[in-house]
């Protein structure tokens, strides 16, 4: 037995590593090193090898799909020698970030460069997506992987930077300081911030891409003039490409790489992105925060770019401001509760108020709008104003502090709004000495503060004097910045802190970042998932001030937030879902939820989209949204319940067994009776899943395979008489407390009806629950409790809720305050336990009608590009006639 200390088999183990780097296999290097090594230490070292490249695939996050079939076994360790990645990570801790955060970035970006093919691969052409949320680190992300594949001998990064010019500066400006940094002798970069893709330097493509000791960067717009010129670059690099492997990074890729059929321009995008893919050694790595448009790609399609090799869903760190943190979300079908009501961060924009702001969708009638400063838009510019001297104070010194107005994306509106606010703007600095203005800052400070407390999120809070003393300073910094493809000044940051309120369209709607944004003001109409998603540049990181970003949007826009919230965490979950179940990429047929008011993304991009159904098979539906204001159709429902309850004790076969002390439970409820109740009971038109229709459907599917032919009805009430009872079928039953989110609708959402224990309400009193589960009650091991005694028999639960609910101690810990329901009837609400589903999977997806929404978001966003594609040309075409004269 040899010896051999640790730091020689590190020595060895890097060796065998770039062997696997230059395409060399294990048995190839035991051939090869065996004739040196002593055949035990070989052995020891190629094991700690293979252990240290399995490990970031084995990592728990962030969660993946693959292929095995494609897949490479694990291939890249960091190695002594890396020098790219170190100086990255060196730059990341020196921006302040901390040592979870690294962390994060290290592994995720390490788990994606394993199912990335290793460089030496004779020929490869792989296809990935990275799965990451709006404004939560995804530059960092790719930044990092790009730095480690350049240490693995990748030589070229292509990074396709969205449609936009300040978006490719933006992108550009951030690799330049964190990838290349001050290692620019070891890069060659072939675009710069002002400076777009250009073929000039084609004549030298092939001693550029031949130089293995320098790696390229290229940041290119996605529009056709600039594909094409890449694709000539590289096209004239000829043979040197059979050796030059190059990472291809899409950046926003449901954004015009999509091919979209008929709209020649964007189709030209996505055959042009596949023609630069076709070279001998590319991966493809697509990063969204929006992935509805890739995930309907047809995956058949030779060459086009669904992600069949890998799926990569990045979380994000605890302190990320997303949909789900600011705005709350719905229950997910497999959960009882309780769930994340969001934070009390968001403003109402009063409906009269829309016309005031917002111009008319209509080209007729534009010409006479003009926008006035409302109520709510002083409310936010005043507070803009305050949160920046709050955080100077903080600080110590002035930051980059922004404002974001975002109500229309015609480019005249933008103009005629800024300069109201400029105007409104002047009128706050030449009233300042007044103590009606100083009066009218301090209330609407302390009114804020109240509601968001510092404290409360591990904050010093700033005393209202202090923020006082900096906001002369402030308005007078303050300048107004329209932001849009017709603009000559762009916003941008620099060396200098900047003090902005901007105001534009698209072009600060998707990837952009507004640094130290405090405050939004958006009110634009849209159409479908992606597009609203992409326009919340409110979410991510905050750190140091997350008690003062404000957002004012009408209520339907905001609860429109809530229901993206809900779609985001269910593909999440239905990946995790699909990583246990060892599903392939190409078996992932995610299902997204509908709306009632939006698509899912343009109509173009959904051409592979399939009409779906899914299974209700192991899902909890509940009633949460109520007409807490219509007596006749709450008293509707209670009927409803009451008629159930009548017939039910009535039919043959039907039992009444005790299930707990006071409680009993009805058996043996033939399916027909329960869809009876289904079609009676009125379902609130905002609960989309809860379509009696689709119920019935599905129990009638599952009665053709012996499931769900009974149910056992249960009515949850609870023990004390406190808040009255609710007679239903001549019983009289105590009634159960649920208060209402405090949000500006004109219904009662109590965001959670049932309770986890209730998946096991009709389970007969003799079981002890505590006794038959291992662990927690969670939801997971109480199905399959249940599912083990009472196999396919369906649970209905009605809750009898008391008008008088009210809020109780625990309830307001964070979030959207609560408030009693004040309701004019009691309240009967419905829970649906559904036993795993028997016979084939039921799908029908059936995609929104978008018959009666104007197309207003897909019409101008082309208008948008197609200006910005046909200034590009024209640029170009100036800098060649300039070259050639």
């Amino acid at each position: 037995m040899h010896r051999i200390s640790d730091e020689d088999l590190n020595d060895l183990v890097e060796q065998i590593a770039s062997a696997v780097y230059g395409n060399s296999t294990i048995p190839a290097i035991r051939r090869q090193l065996g004739r040196f090594v002593p055949a035990d230490i070989l052995d020891a070292a190629i094991t700690e090898y293979q252990a240290r490249a399995g490990r970031p695939r084995d990592l728990h996050e962030p969660r993946s799909l693959t292929d095995p079939s494609t897949q490479l076994e694990p291939w890249y360790i960091p190695r002594s020698d890396d020098v790219f990645w170190p100086s990255v990570r060196r730059r990341l801790e020196a921006t302040g970030l901390d040592d979870d955060p690294i962390r994060l970035i290290n592994d995720s970006s390490s788990k994606i460069v394993s199912f990335v093919p290793p460089p030496g691969t004779e020929r490869f052409s792989s296809r990935g997506l990275v799965l990451g949320h709006v404004q939560s680190g995804k530059t960092t992300n790719f930044m990092s992987v790009a730095a480690k594949l350049c240490d693995a001998r990748y030589r070229l990064v292509v990074v396709l930077s969205g449609i936009t010019d300040n978006l490719r500066s933006q992108t550009q400006q951030r690799l330049e300081q964190i990838l290349v940094g001050d290692d620019r002798g070891r890069w060659h970069l072939l675009t710069d911030g002002e400076t777009d893709f250009d073929d000039r330097q084609a004549r030298n493509a092939a001693n550029l891409l031949s130089n293995p000791d320098q790696r390229l960067l290229a940041v290119v717009k996605k529009n056709p003039y600039r594909l094409r010129k890449l694709a000539r670059f590289l096209e004239a690099a000829g043979t040197i490409l059979q050796d030059c492997p190059i990472l291809v990074i899409d950046d926003e890729a449901d954004q015009a790489s999509i091919d979209v059929g008929n709209r020649g321009r964007q189709s030209t995008i996505n055959s042009l992105i596949r023609r630069i893919l076709s070279k001998p050694k590319v991966a493809y790595v697509a990063y969204t925060a929006t992935p509805f448009a890739n995930l309907l790609v047809d995956p058949t399609v030779p060459d086009d770019l669904y992600p069949a090799d890998f799926i990569v869903d990045l979380p994000p760190s605890d302190d990320y401001f997303g949909a789900e943190r600011i705005f709350g979300r719905d229950l997910l079908t497999y959960e009882a509760g309780p769930v994340d009501r969001g934070l009390d961060v968001v403003r109402t924009v009063p409906d009269d108020e829309v016309p005031s702001v917002r111009p008319p969708g209509a080209r007729a009638g534009f010409g006479d709008w003009r926008p006035t400063v409302t109520d709510s838009l002083g409310d936010a510019v005043r507070w803009f104003i305050l949160a920046t001297a709050a955080r100077r104070c903080r600080d110590g010194a002035p930051a980059d502090s922004t404002m974001l107005i975002h109500t229309s994306m015609r480019a005249i509106a933008h103009q005629r709004t800024a300069e109201v606010v400029q105007a409104y703007l002047e009128t706050l600095r030449g009233g300042w000495s007044t103590a009606t203005l100083r009066d009218l800052f301090r209330q609407q400070w302390e009114r804020e503060t109240g509601r968001v407390p510092a404290a409360d999120l591990g904050l010093p809070p700033v005393p209202w004097p202090q923020v006082c003393d900096r906001i002369p300073d402030v308005m007078a910094d303050v300048r107004v910045v329209v932001d849009n493809y017709q603009s000559d000044v762009r916003l941008s940051y620099g060396e200098e802190p900047v003090t902005a309120i901007a105001i534009g369209g698209n072009t600060l709607s998707r990837g952009l970042t507004l640094a130290g944004l405090v405050c939004s003001y958006f009110v634009r109409a849209a159409s479908a998932y992606d597009t609203l998603l992409q326009m919340g540049r409110w979410f991510g990181y905050r750190r140091g001030y997350e008690d003062l970003p404000r957002i004012w949007m009408t209520g339907e826009l905001a609860a429109w937030f809530v229901d993206l919230a809900t779609v985001e965490a269910e593909i999440r979950q239905q990946i995790r879902r699909y990583e246990t179940e060892h599903k392939t990429p190409r078996q992932l047929a995610v299902m997204i939820r509908k709306h009632p008011a939006m698509a899912v993304t343009s109509a173009a991009k959904m051409r592979a989209g399939v009409t779906v159904r899914y299974s209700f098979g192991s899902q909890v539906m509940q009633t949460i949204k109520f007409h807490h204001r219509d007596e006749g159709w709450l008293r509707r429902n209670i009927d409803a319940g009451d008629r159930l309850l009548t017939t039910a004790r009535n039919l043959p076969g039907v039992r009444e067994i005790p299930v707990r002390a006071g409680r009993t439970a009805l058996t043996e409820v033939p399916a027909a009776r329960v869809m009876a109740f289904l079609r009676d009971y009125r379902f609130h038109e905002r609960s989309p899943s809860l379509r009696p229709e689709a119920l019935c459907e599905y129990i009638a599917k599952q009665n053709d395979y012996d499931a769900l032919r009974t149910w056992n009805i249960v009515v949850i009430d609870q023990g004390s008489d406190r808040l009255g009872g609710m007679e239903l079928a001549g019983r009289k039953y105590h009634m159960i407390n649920r208060s209402r989110l405090t949000v500006p609708e004109d219904y009662a959402d109590i965001k959670a009806l049932v309770s986890t224990l209730d998946r096991v309400a009709d389970l007969p009193a003799s079981i002890r629950i505590s006794d038959m589960i291992d662990g927690d009650p969670t939801d997971r091991r109480l199905r399959e409790l249940r599912d083990g005694q009472l196999g396919g028999t369906g649970l209905l639960c009605l809750y009898p809720v008391s008008r008088r609910s009210t809020v109780e101690r625990n309830s307001g810990k964070r979030g959207y305050p609560r408030t009693e329901l004040a309701a004019v009837e009691d309240i009967l609400g419905v829970g649906l336990f559904f036993p795993e589903a028997r016979g084939p999977e039921d799908r029908d997806y059936v995609s929104v009608d978008l018959s009666s929404l104007a197309p207003v978001d897909e019409e101008l966003e082309t208008v948008d590009i197609d200006e910005i594609d046909a200034a590009d040309e024209r640029a170009g075409e100036a800098m060649t006639d300039g070259a050639a004269s």
